[in-house]
């Protein structure tokens, strides 16, 4: 690729990154001033993004917007990860094991994540959605990812978003919560009861890539009624024998 080809690229990022939540929609003349460019030469490039669905321009307010084409790229990639492909059938074969909700997360940018989950039979059980974002200090998918992060990435969470009390056993204070993320790494899992949601227990084990980096957690949820020390052993092991199945395709 030559050197215009990828200054045509920055530059398209750098449009794009330039959106945010805050700031959805662009005059020409910010964008111009962003990116130092001529506004002449910056609106032939807009166009033709404009052309290919990539953004779009408010009829009224002239104002550019990001593109519908970016929705279809956005679901392509969701439907593409590669982690939670692998997960899928393990998490099934975990849910056939047990008749327990099987949830796969993953952590970024101080919070943990559910990005796929297989539901029990049951008509009790435990109600997430594939999106939901969870609190990085309570419950066993979410403690078992904190726990591998490095102590000053845990330290700052705690800072930008405090130890909130969810629920009855929920952990309030950073030197509890160290002294569990460290049984949590000699154990190799997470198990909660009641930390996040009433009548609600969790057990999870971490994911790892071929580097040997902790990438997601794969756990078990349900109703306390159906929870015993005993479930909670074989559980811990079936989600141990998937998670190493998972690890061995994670590239």
């Amino acid at each position: 690729m030559d050197n215009t080809a990828v200054k045509t690229v920055d530059r398209l990022v750098e449009i794009l990154d330039y959106f945010t939540l805050e700031q959805h929609s662009l005059s020409l003349a910010e964008v111009s001033t962003h990116l130092n460019l001529p506004k002449s030469t910056l609106h032939r490039f807009l166009k033709s993004l404009e052309t290919h669905g990539i953004l779009r321009r408010d009829r009224n307010s002239k104002r550019w917007q990001l593109g519908y084409h970016l929705i279809a790229w956005g679901n392509l990639a969701t439907e593409s990860t590669t982690l939670r492909e692998i997960a899928r059938p393990f998490m099934c074969d975990l849910v056939a094991e047990t008749d327990e909700t099987a949830i796969l997360t993953v952590y970024h940018d101080h919070e943990v994540i559910v990005i796929d989950m297989c539901e029990t039979s049951h008509s009790v059980r435990l109600k997430m959605a594939i999106g939901t974002q969870r609190a990085p200090h309570a419950g066993a998918s979410s403690k078992v990812l904190l726990a591998y992060l490095p102590e000053e990435e845990v330290v700052a969470i705690v800072e930008e978003k405090g130890l909130p009390k969810l629920c009855t056993n929920t952990i309030t204070d950073l030197p509890s919560l160290k002294e569990e993320l460290k049984r949590i790494r000699l154990r190799g899992y997470a198990d909660s009861l009641e930390e996040t949601d009433l009548g609600a227990w969790g057990v999870a084990t971490p994911i790892y890539d071929w580097r040997g980096c902790v990438v997601g957690a794969i756990g078990l949820a349900g109703p306390t009624q159906r929870y015993s020390k005993d479930k909670l052993d074989q559980f811990v092991e079936l989600c141990r024998k998937q998670a190493r199945q998972i690890s061995e395709q994670v590239i």
